[in-house]
């Protein structure tokens, strides 16, 4: 009898749980095609910083067999980070699979959560010694949070990216070129360059308006030139189709996570 009843306490527990697995692979998004190091899934990087980065990581993938992963996405559904993070790795597969070397930076950026978005560090256990939960912090805190702060999601991404990179390159020895991180401190007490770019258009406008040129069809016109002044992804999504073109997602090496991780709110 009691054999009996611990089966059907299993068989219930598959029942209940099986659900809540499912839904959570679900919410996994699934790669971007003709893409690797950056999964932006939101438009916040243009093709030309994609391209940077990208090479970026595929110089130190094919010099120690890491990887490090950028993932840009508007939503986390109300998913735990951390969780997320480490799923993301094991279905993306990202590190060498023997190695277990991937790292994944994760930036949320839903706008009705200001204030509350996830960004969040997660790292393989092979890399777990250079890059432990207290330095993942301080590269948040220093690297990652001021340019997210100034609204300049793109900086937040290259600096963090890159600090990863020699992090990474460091552990491994390799004797590539590092690269000089963005320093947050360095981009001075003046407004970010979204700010600017907010200021240079309504100034724009209003010296349109005031000298009475062209009227609101002519303030139109000024806007969509301004819009595409500072190229694609500058405003948002909308170009993913342009960027995704060219094959498919050629996955990684197999590894897995399970060396922790850092995260923030913003």
């Amino acid at each position: 009898m009691q054999q009996v009843a611990r089966m059907l306490t299993a068989a219930l527990l598959v029942l209940l749980f099986s659900p809540i697995v499912a839904a959570a692979a679900s919410d996994i998004p699934k790669p971007i095609p003709g893409e690797l190091y950056v999964q932006d899934f939101v438009g916040a990087l243009s093709d030309t910083e994609e391209q940077q980065l990208e090479e970026l990581g595929r110089n130190l993938d094919n010099a120690t067999g890491a990887q490090v992963v950028v993932m840009i996405i508007e939503t986390l559904k109300g998913q735990d980070v951390a969780q997320f993070g480490v799923d993301v790795i094991r279905e993306y597969g990202i590190g060498a699979k023997d190695k277990n070397n991937g790292v994944l930076l994760i930036i949320e950026t839903d706008p009705t959560k200001q204030g509350n978005r996830d960004v969040y560090i997660a790292v393989g256990q092979g890399l777990e010694g250079a890059l432990p939960d207290g330095k993942l912090g301080r590269i948040l805190d220093e690297y990652t949070y001021p340019f997210l702060e100034q609204g300049s999601i793109n900086d937040a991404v290259f600096s963090t990216y890159q600090v990863l990179y020699n992090e990474v390159a460091k552990e491994y020895g390799w004797d590539g070129e590092l690269v000089e991180p963005k320093n947050p401190a360095e981009s001075g007490d003046g407004f970010s360059l979204s700010t600017i770019i907010i200021i240079i258009v309504v100034i724009y406008l209003i010296y349109t308006v005031m000298s009475g040129g062209g009227g609101g069809g002519g303030t139109g016109r000024g806007r969509r030139r301004t819009s595409t002044m500072f190229g694609p992804g500058s405003f948002g999504g909308g170009f993913g189709g342009g960027r995704s073109s060219g094959g498919g997602f050629g996955g990684f090496g197999g590894g897995s996570s399970g060396g922790g991780g850092a995260g923030r709110k913003w």
